[in-house]
């Protein structure tokens, strides 16, 4: 019988413990769904319900844009377009691209639909 220092030489590795295996997932149509969460279809600018929706959100973007001098207010809805004057600092700041652009993203992920958001004068 050969003793564990006999081996040490001759490349056999000594047992290992068995491996664990994943169990194989079903495909993603069989796997139980989460509710999705309750998002508008699509906000219209033409229901009323559409139009609050993106009032309280801009409504809730305001304080952010106020604690740096600048403000921002809703002028009008046409669909998924949204037209917002931007007040204060704001008016001629070279970063105002980025600001509409935050305010757009927030807008989306609040409302959970593609929407554009245009600066008027």
């Amino acid at each position: 019988m050969l003793d564990d220092a006999s081996n040490s030489g001759t490349g056999v590795l000594p047992p290992q413990p068995p491996r664990r295996v994943a169990a194989a997932r079903p495909p993603a149509s069989l796997r139980p769904q989460a509710p999705a969460a309750q998002a508008p279809a699509a906000v219209q600018g033409d229901t009323l319900e559409g139009i609050a929706l993106i009032a309280k959100a801009i409504e809730d973007l305001r304080p952010y844009l106020q604690r740096d001098g600048g403000d921002c207010e809703l002028v009008d809805v046409e669909g998924n377009t949204i037209y917002v004057k931007l007040k204060g600092a704001c008016v001629g700041c070279h970063m105002a691209s980025v600001t509409i652009a935050g305010v757009q993203g927030r807008l989306m992920e609040k409302l959970g639909v593609p929407l554009r958001v245009i600066p008027v004068g």
